[in-house]
């Protein structure tokens, strides 16, 4: 049985996230009630009963609906996503060395629990009122270092291009601990500059990922040198 929704609070290409009643949980509820999908829930829950606080949000429970489709419900991470604060205007340096720290800390619990991530990105991360930082959206986490249940076909491109390591946009399966941090690092260029590393559509995106630098922060913004 699962619990009774109030309001939609988010909605992606994959799933909605609605406010249940009276309750500081959330239910994420697939949009498609096929295997891929229920396997993807199945995979995230079992990703974040892995990993849980407080790099990512505690689980309370998981199943599926009466009409197919996946349910997750997890806590409410209340707080302001890095999306938004980077829509208000490039941080300080200093505030991005602490934003940095944090992310890389919640990183390391993750792939400690034995997963990658692979769709790192600035609207996936919460900052809470009190500082700390909840990585959110695991549907595309992998086991590492190996994940043979990986629905995800060889081949197949995955994840966020403009944060997506040139290692993960050739072949999803393959990508590690490292792809995180990679885009790790072009959040951190972000929260610098405002944009992201690079711009342009996913094939141009891609390319330069691969073969290009982005452009010198100094060039974009005022920064310390030891930061660059």
């Amino acid at each position: 049985m699962r619990p009774l929704v109030d309001i939609c609070i988010g909605s992606g290409g994959f799933a909605s996230v609605w406010q249940i009643v009276g309750s500081p949980t959330v239910l994420k509820v697939a949009h498609a009630n096929h295997e891929l999908a229920r396997d993807r829930m199945a995979r995230e829950a079992e990703a974040l009963g892995a990993i849980g606080p407080p790099a990512t949000p505690a689980l309370s429970g998981h199943g599926i609906l009466a009409d197919g489709r996946a349910w997750i419900e997890m806590e409410r991470v209340a707080g302001t996503n890095l999306g938004d604060i980077i829509a208000a205007g490039p941080l300080r340096a200093d505030h991005v060395i602490v934003l940095g720290i944090r992310i890389a800390e919640a990183l390391a619990l993750t792939h400690e629990a034995g997963y990658t991530h692979r769709d790192l990105k600035p609207d996936n991360i919460v900052r809470r009122a009190d500082g700390s930082l909840v990585i959110l959206d695991l549907g595309l986490a992998r086991k590492l270092p190996d994940d043979p249940g990986d629905p995800n076909r060889a081949g197949v491109q995955v994840g966020s291009v403009e944060y997506m390591a040139p290692e993960q946009a050739l072949d999803a399966t393959t990508a590690r601990g490292a792809a995180d941090i990679y885009a790790l690092g072009c959040i951190l260029y972000e929260l610098c500059s405002g944009r992201p590393p690079f711009v342009g559509d996913a094939a141009a995106l891609e390319r330069a990922h691969a073969a290009l630098r982005p452009p010198p922060l100094s060039a974009l913004t005022l920064v310390p040198a030891a930061l660059e």
